[in-house]
């Protein structure tokens, strides 16, 4: 019996379209693979090239600055050089350029930027400048619906291969919608690691803490000294301060801890964008205090957390315990779920001895908190490992390198600790919890102690 030819047709065709999805798959494999090599190569490459840091005498402070039209009210920040070249896109490594790095620079612009293209003006210390498109520039998340954002861009670097390695001093951003940024560029200094010969070192195991912006006049002394006591005794050994507005008490403890080593302070003068920017631009301050802690001081974790907020291991003693056995080495963020403890419940001075002066400390006079742990990413905070992040936001982790993953810790495991000062739902069902007195004995000594270094006519601490 002959079978009529329309009868191999559909056979026919669906064996042609599985050899091409055949192809197309090896087709991707090979590419897969061959990028693959290609950043292996450049890798090992970029780690025998020197080094050398443009500007010895740049002190790692910065401002707000304008760019171009005053008008527009247009900021930039900070730039901070990049090693990490398995975040950028399109690697380069051919006989004339390689990819060294990247740049990633913090800016305040408006959240819907109706230029296509941004690039970045790198000058180098001969005062010679290259223009590089920007592979990356747009707002990162929680706008929350403002008309100004927090934006982040990065612009690739690229060196030539058959001249001595150069590393620009400064960068600025231009656009077409800001002439000026063109005309008459705002050039920021680049910030490089303050040890050069570290920048492909292992990380050190430092726990540092970023502290969202100081605003409102804040001038709750107290908490500020238990917050930093309170970390310092979980492990942490470096704090970055950032301030919009401060009293003139809590300056002089944040001097106090800068001279001794434990923080750096910075100016946080977004005035201009109180009213039209998400919670003083805390986004942009967090990506540049993480970005900082790891390209400037090469600190392995930041705890990204606010003034009220504890991050409390409950199987372990400290922060640091928990970190030592618990960080496998590709986890870009381990994030605790939020609890509540609430200014107004009453408080609980059972525990402080007689012999202090401070007795009030949130942490050990508030001792009920609510029962419902909220879902992860929910108010969460978020202690990351300060390689693993490309884009940071105030309750999680955005965006992270390749091969890198968050870890929610179990509620079992740890907490935060939110010492709100108004409660959200003040009808939640509330339990008693003392796991923060297990550091009472030290912390009131400690409070008490730095009380009375900064204000020694009293050696008290106000509380608002």
């Amino acid at each position: 019996m002959r079978i009529p030819a329309f009868w191999h047709r559909p056979r026919v065709a669906h064996f042609a379209i599985l050899i091409f999805l055949v192809y197309v798959f090896l087709l991707f494999s090979y590419k897969f693979l061959q990028n693959e090599r290609l950043r292996e190569d450049l890798a090992k490459a970029q780690r025998q090239l020197i080094f050398g840091r443009p500007n010895p005498h740049w002190d790692y402070t910065n401002s707000w600055r304008r760019i171009g039209n005053t008008t527009l009210r247009h900021e930039i920040y900070s730039a901070y050089f990049d090693a990490r070249t398995d975040i950028v896109g399109n690697v380069r490594m051919d006989e004339e350029q390689m990819t060294i790095g990247s740049l990633r620079i913090f800016a305040i612009l408006p959240e819907r930027l109706r230029d296509s293209s941004i690039n970045c003006i790198v000058r180098f210390s001969d005062f010679s400048s290259q223009e590089i498109k920007a592979e990356e520039a747009g707002p990162m998340h929680d706008v929350h619906n403002n008309t100004f954002a927090a934006w982040s861009i990065m612009c690739p670097l690229h060196a030539s291969r058959r001249s001595a390695m150069r590393l620009p001093q400064a960068v600025a951003l231009a656009y077409a919608s800001n002439r000026l940024s063109h005309l008459s560029p705002t050039f920021i200094q680049i910030s490089y690691p303050r040890n050069m010969t570290n920048m492909f070192g292992r990380s050190r195991p430092t726990i540092s803490v970023c502290v969202g912006p100081l605003h409102e006049n804040y001038s709750n002394v107290l908490r500020l000294v238990e917050f930093v006591e309170m970390y310092r005794l979980q492990g942490a050994t470096h704090f970055y301060f950032y301030y919009v507005e401060a009293s003139e008490e809590v300056r002089r403890v944040l001097v106090h801890y800068q001279r001794m080593g434990l923080a750096d302070v910075f100016e946080w003068n977004v005035q201009a964008h109180m009213q039209d920017v998400h919670y003083a631009g805390i986004v942009a301050q967090f990506n540049d205090c993480v970005y900082r802690a790891n390209v400037v001081d090469n600190f392995r974790y930041a705890a990204v957390v606010d003034l009220d907020e504890v991050v409390m291991p409950l199987k372990h003693n400290t922060l640091a315990d928990y970190l030592r056995q618990c960080d496998e080495g590709r986890t870009a963020g381990f994030v605790f779920r939020n609890v509540f403890f609430h200014r107004r419940d009453s408080n609980d001075t059972f525990n402080a001895p007689s012999h202090v002066l401070n007795r009030l400390l949130y942490t050990q006079s508030k001792v009920r908190r609510t029962l419902e742990v909220l879902p992860a990413y929910i108010r969460s905070k978020v202690v990351v490992n300060t390689r693993a992040i490309v884009e940071m936001g105030n309750h999680q982790v955005y965006r992270s390198a390749p091969g890198y993953a968050d870890h929610v810790v179990h509620p079992t495991v740890g907490l935060l600790f939110h010492y709100r000062d108004k409660c959200i739902n003040c009808k939640m069902v509330l339990i008693v919890d003392y796991t923060a007195r297990r550091f009472g004995s030290l912390l009131f000594d400690r409070v008490d102690n730095t009380c009375l270094e900064v204000f020694l006519n009293r050696g008290i601490c106000d509380l608002v």
